[in-house]
């Protein structure tokens, strides 16, 4: 009786385990299933690709456009300083010495050629005037000395000899006062009215060009050397860039191609010049040549000295383009995101309608496709498509790199 009760025992505990192990492989094997169904439906999603919904669209002013054909230009890269032409730059000084008696510019004020700068005084003004009066008298009574002794010897009554002494002496005085006339002349001072014996104790530095005035470098009291720099006068009308070009780009540069540059000081703004020459001697640090562009600069709002950085443009192509706003970077790499399609509803997380009846939710899909680049100008970038596009592919402009945050912030989510 004993027995029987212990087989009726371990037969109960048999059927236990077996019920048990049973249940356990039907969940193991509902997980799996339910495992292989979730690794399905991640396997349908399409890689790389980001949804909007219209609010999120509006939010960032999403704007959708085409690649357009459009002309661009090839350029080589150059960067130097505005400098003004030597013709166009003077420094004023005085070819005689003397004290600084008035100063009528400062730095800055316009002035127009043959404008009077700077009144200077000194006593060896006055002794030239003195002596050129003297000189003249004589060279008046050499010159009836002159004819009187010619008739004479034309006659053959007065001396060969005198004859010969007067011309010597008529002629070297002739000589000295042109001189001491032209030396008049180069001061500034009015030959007819010495002639008539009023005469001055100074003279005017004059502006020798149309321009601005750079630099004052004189103080009233102050002596002038003769042939030092008193005031420096710049026109900027016309300036020229100097730019280097460097070595592997010299063979494209030739004279009439256009510059474009833009300098830090002037933020924003665009300007342009004509290439007119090009150094032909080869600078070894850096190894680069030097080009001058002449620069219309009508606002006269460039500077001699600023630094500039431009583009010479050395050709023309008609190619694919993009606004340079459509294009984002990743790990080095350029993409665009396309419209593939609209979602009219949102889901939930087990696939089901959030609200059937609520448009607002209707989203709009775009995927991240790789391109090529190429040179940028006015905002636009050329592009290589690495596979065809559907034609007149919508692409994002606003917004890209919004697109591109949500698709990090996807492939986060999916880590999980």
């Amino acid at each position: 009786m004993k027995n029987i009760k212990i087989s009726i025992t371990f037969l109960f505990m048999v059927l236990l385990i077996s019920s048990c192990g049973n249940t356990a492989k039907g969940e193991k094997d509902k997980h799996n299933e339910n495992s292989e169904n979730n690794h399905d439906d991640h396997d349908d999603h399409e890689e790389n690709t980001v949804s909007l919904t219209e609010q999120q669209m509006e939010a960032i002013s999403l704007k959708l456009v085409t690649i357009e054909n459009k002309k661009m230009n090839i350029s080589v890269k150059a960067s130097g300083e505005l400098e003004v032409s030597p013709q166009d730059k003077a420094d004023v000084n005085s070819i005689i010495g003397g004290i600084v008696k008035n100063i009528y510019v400062i730095e800055g004020d316009a002035v127009r050629k043959g404008k009077i700068l700077a009144r200077i005084e000194h006593p060896d003004i006055v002794q030239m005037q003195q002596d050129y009066l003297n000189n003249l008298n004589s060279l008046q009574f050499l010159e009836k000395e002159y004819n009187r002794r010619k008739i004479l010897y034309e006659e053959k009554v007065g001396s060969g000899k005198e004859f010969q002494r007067i011309t010597a002496e008529y002629r070297n005085s002739k000589t000295n006062l042109a001189a001491q006339k032209m030396k008049l002349s180069m001061l500034g001072l009015n030959i007819s009215s010495i002639e008539s014996g009023n005469l001055s104790s100074s003279i005017h530095i004059v502006s020798p060009l149309n321009g601005k005035v750079g630099k004052v470098e004189i103080n009233i009291g102050a002596y002038a050397e003769p042939l030092t720099k008193l005031i420096e006068i710049i026109n900027n009308d016309e300036l020229h860039a100097d730019v280097m070009v460097f070595e592997k780009d010299i063979s494209k540069i030739k004279v009439g191609q256009t510059l474009n540059f833009t300098t830090s000081s002037l933020k924003g703004r665009e300007f342009s010049g004509e290439i007119h020459a090009i150094s032909p001697v080869f600078e070894v640090n850096p190894k680069a040549i030097h080009v001058h562009a002449e620069i219309k600069n009508k606002n006269k709002i460039l500077i001699p000295g600023m630094y500039i950085q431009g583009q010479i443009i050395t050709n023309s192509v008609l190619t694919d383009v993009l606004p340079e706003k459509s294009i984002v970077t990743k790990d080095e790499k350029s993409y665009i995101f396309i419209k593939i399609k609209n979602e009219e509803h949102a889901h939930d997380e087990n696939g089901n309608h959030k609200d059937e009846g609520n448009h607002n939710d209707s989203k709009m899909i775009f995927k991240m496709i790789e391109i090529i680049t190429g040179i940028s100008n006015n905002g636009f970038t050329v592009i290589k498509l690495l596979k065809e596009l559907p034609k007149n592919a919508l692409i994002v402009e606003n917004g890209a790199y919004f697109l591109l945050a949500e698709l990090h912030k996807s492939e986060a989510e999916h880590s999980h």
